[in-house]
């Protein structure tokens, strides 16, 4: 499960190679175009940039979520743009903001084979003082179809069946403090849904920023596996949940998206909330 990273040195080593590309998804919620700012002054060698608002999101509606997943066509449009072809190896990086896995995520939806992420992201890569670039890469001919995955997305209703039956192991990605409800600084209300297990996203990464090995994170998630249930992740919106999604992969876990997440959840008041540190029960 390892193929879905990639090391420093390997990717310095095939950088310019045709069969590659390379995308920073670098972003701050806080302000949605540092990102880019940032890429624009430094970034990796032939790496396009993917902003999380524009295009890898749809836009907000009353339902769906504060990130509802992008139109495909479009999406893989985007791609092909940047040269991607069926059979490229792409390599996705952030700053340790979560959004790669974003990305990571999305293309393997699509059909893409050959998605990985740089371990260590950005900032690995620059305490390295491996090379980068202020210049903006031209487009490059590509082209892919949408060949999306079945069995990956879940959404609201089955979740709420889920969570109602305890027929669902249901994964919270968020911080501690907010899946308690202690704060909640975005969305309308604040905890987690009945049943759901915390696990924050964060947690998959080391120290260095460097994720942590298969048996590293299959022992996290132990308490997963004991239940012997289908599996789902939720986040706020359906973004950081694909770093949770990206450690069960290195786990050999499946394991699905609720894409809308929290901020969908609660946007239909007749769903349950429940606070505190422990799952808690279904009160309809």
């Amino acid at each position: 499960m390892m193929a879905c990273l990639i090391q420093p040195d390997d990717l310095a080593a095939r950088l310019g190679a045709e069969e590659l590309a390379v995308f920073d998804c670098r972003f701050q919620l806080s302000d949605p175009e540092a990102g880019e700012r940032a890429y624009r002054e430094a970034h990796i060698p032939g790496a396009y940039y993917l902003h999380l608002d524009r295009d890898l999101s749809s836009p907000k509606g009353p339902h769906g979520g504060r990130h509802p997943l992008p139109d495909w066509s479009r999406f893989a449009a985007r791609l092909s743009a940047c040269g991607v072809r069926p059979h490229s190896t792409v390599v996705v990086y952030d700053a340790g903001e979560g959004m790669a896995a974003r990305a990571w995520w999305l293309m393997r939806h699509i059909g893409l084979a050959d998605v990985r992420m740089l371990d260590g992201g950005w900032k690995r890569w620059t305490r390295e003082k491996r090379p980068v670039t202020p210049v903006v890469p031209e487009p490059r001919p590509g082209g892919i179809e949408v060949r999306l995955r079945e069995g990956e997305i879940i959404e609201m209703e089955e979740v709420r069946r889920g969570a109602r039956e305890g027929s669902l192991v249901l994964v919270d990605a968020r911080s501690p403090e907010r899946y308690r409800g202690d704060v909640e600084p975005i969305d309308p209300k604040a905890g987690h849904i009945p049943g759901a297990l915390n696990h924050p996203w964060e947690r998959g990464l080391r120290e260095d920023g460097t994720w942590g090995s298969p048996e590293e994170q299959r022992a996290r998630f132990r308490d997963l596996l004991e239940q012997a249930k289908p599996i789902a992740v939720y986040c706020g919106s359906g973004v950081t949940a694909c770093s949770t999604l990206f450690a069960l992969e290195l786990a050999g876990i499946p394991a699905k998206l609720y894409p809308g997440s929290w901020s969908d959840w609660v946007s239909y008041p007749e769903n349950p909330v429940a606070t505190g540190d422990e799952p808690g029960a279904w009160t309809p």
